[in-house]
């Protein structure tokens, strides 16, 4: 293709509808699961309308949404300039406030300074998606998931704010109480715990770092458990939590650590986020199903 048809199509991929339609996820695609109206976005007290493009869970359970639609919704100027198959994008809250990144690097600038993310931005059917919580935090953003409603909340305004839509009936018994119906498949027991979180930090660990109780390097699906309730190197299914971080309808996870404070029916949910952004899942009521060997 000549250099000059790419510019043009470059120059189209923020204003023009994408060209191919949104596929149905397969069960073992490598593609992102696209989600379509499924997950909504809210900016203080308004949905985010998207025209076309949907936002969004990549393969690290991380929501990405249409960068240029949201910046625009933030009052952000966004500007981008391609490089190779490519885009730069730089989003703009001031002058002292900005977001630089490359689709498909984890390396970003926040403010000047350099950073390490876990799920990059990506450029998909001419759209560039970034996470919704690299911008909340790279702007110091509020952010809330009504899990109940599917809706991530920015409160850009500083504030908390109730959802500006609400899921039919029908669709939130269908979607959240199918555990009291059709429980996990293939369980030895069903364990009602308190959950908490943690992460990487070596505070959080004894001092030892990013590694769990058997030397493994923590990961999304790392949990620490009380060993008298839940052996170690048990397989298990935990739902009933609410946190737009983990998988909507239940997360498959193992224990393979210990705690101090991981006493009797109590479990802990490694984040591959921050100590701040962990903290925000705060103490909930969970179901801990142990799946059969």
């Amino acid at each position: 293709m000549k250099f000059s048809l790419k510019s043009v199509l470059l120059a189209c991929l923020f204003t023009l509808p994408a060209i191919l339609p949104v596929c149905a996820p397969a069960a073992y695609a490598d593609e992102p699961v696209r989600l379509a109206e499924d997950i909504k976005v809210q900016v203080n007290d308004k949905l985010v309308q998207f025209p076309d493009a949907q936002p969004f869970v990549d393969e690290n359970h991380k929501l990405q949404v249409p960068a240029r639609v949201v910046a625009d919704k933030l009052g952000y100027q966004l500007n981008w300039e391609p490089a190779g198959s490519e885009i730069k994008v730089t989003i703009k809250k001031d002058d002292k406030n900005s977001l630089s990144l490359q689709t498909g690097d984890k390396m970003v600038t926040v403010n000047g300074e350099p950073e390490q993310i876990e799920s990059a931005a990506e450029f998909v059917d001419g759209r560039v998606y970034v996470p919704v919580r690299l911008i909340s935090d790279s702007f110091d953003i509020q952010t809330q998931w009504d899990n109940h409603n599917r809706i991530a909340i920015l409160g850009a305004d500083g504030n908390y704010h109730a959802p500006a839509w609400y899921r039919p009936r029908a669709a939130v018994l269908t979607a959240f109480q199918e555990p009291a119906t059709a429980p996990a498949p293939g369980y030895s027991k069903m364990i009602e715990v308190k959950a908490t979180a943690y992460t990487a930090s070596p505070a959080e660990n004894g001092g030892y770092g990013a590694v769990d109780y058997m030397g493994n390097p923590l990961k999304l699906g790392t949990i620490a458990v009380d060993p008298s309730v839940i052996p170690l190197g048990s397989k298990v299914l935990i739902k009933g939590y609410s946190y737009m971080g983990l998988p909507a309808h239940g997360l498959y996870a193992t224990a393979t650590d210990t705690g101090g404070a991981i006493k009797g029916n109590k479990i802990d949910i490694f984040l591959p986020e921050n100590r701040a952004q962990a903290k925000l899942f705060g103490i909930q009521n969970v179901q801990v199903y142990v799946l059969n060997p």
